[in-house]
């Protein structure tokens, strides 16, 4: 209780989300979830981040927490990727953000849920016509499986800049699959959050990567409909509408 309290009068506010807030407090970061927020949950986010941090790529440890429904973790000293370019005109973020993409993708075998069947079952649910989820599951079925480390939100958020380097943040999305769907997912978010950005980082993609261009359009449609699963967002069902003329 006495933590709790030091806790409460001591805390300063570094970031907030849909379903946390991140306080610093005596020298670490503390994700505190809403109320509603499952245990259960948290554990396998837990869960997921020590198995990430075992890859080797430069990413945040995770702590139990002596406070209720929360984690601790590593501080990082630095700003998102997204400040960087903002604060600091940056111009060089999307060709650092894809490098560091890349490494994230040499990474093989990792033992963390499969990303396939976890789209097959998420996009069951979605709120759209048969006829578009029919086409979905096709485009999975024509896409190669694969064995690839995905983080699978992977945008200028979840990306620090420290004086040592890029960290990467928030893997609870993390699976094995073909990084296709890792490209296609980060597509998406941008299409939805910054649109101009998205068509040059759709180009950068093309040059840099090598797939088949009418692949990763299918990877797209498939991360499209996804979404949906998340949030319910006009912009995204006009991609996917889109997509189909």
């Amino acid at each position: 209780m006495e933590e709790r309290l030091d806790f409460m009068r001591e805390r300063v506010l570094i970031g907030e989300g849909m379903m946390a807030k991140v306080y610093l407090w005596n020298g670490y970061a503390y994700k505190c979830f809403v109320e509603d927020y499952r245990d259960d949950w948290i554990a396998y986010e837990m869960r997921i981040q020590n198995t990430i941090n075992k890859t080797g790529l430069s990413t945040v440890r995770y702590y139990p927490s002596e406070l209720a429904h929360s984690i601790k973790m590593d501080y990082i000293n630095g700003i998102v990727l997204a400040d960087k370019i903002r604060q600091d005109k940056y111009k060089g973020g999307l060709d650092d953000l894809l490098e560091v993409f890349q490494g994230v993708h040499e990474i093989t075998g990792v033992d963390l849920p499969r990303l396939n069947p976890f789209l097959l079952r998420e996009i069951r649910n979605v709120n759209i016509e048969d006829s578009k989820k029919e086409l979905a599951y096709h485009y999975i079925g024509e896409l190669s499986d694969g064995d690839t480390l995905c983080h699978l939100d992977f945008h200028f958020l979840n990306l620090m800049y420290t004086e040592n380097g890029y960290v990467i943040i928030d893997w609870v999305n993390a699976k094995i699959g073909n990084p296709i769907y890792d490209y296609a997912r980060s597509y998406v978010i941008l299409y939805e959050f910054a649109y101009r950005l998205s068509k040059k980082y759709l180009k950068k993609v093309k040059e840099q990567c090598e797939f088949d261009y009418s692949d990763l359009q299918k990877a797209i449609y498939v991360m499209a409909i996804h979404r949906l699963s998340e949030s319910e967002n006009p912009k995204i069902r006009q991609l996917i509408e889109d997509m189909e003329l």
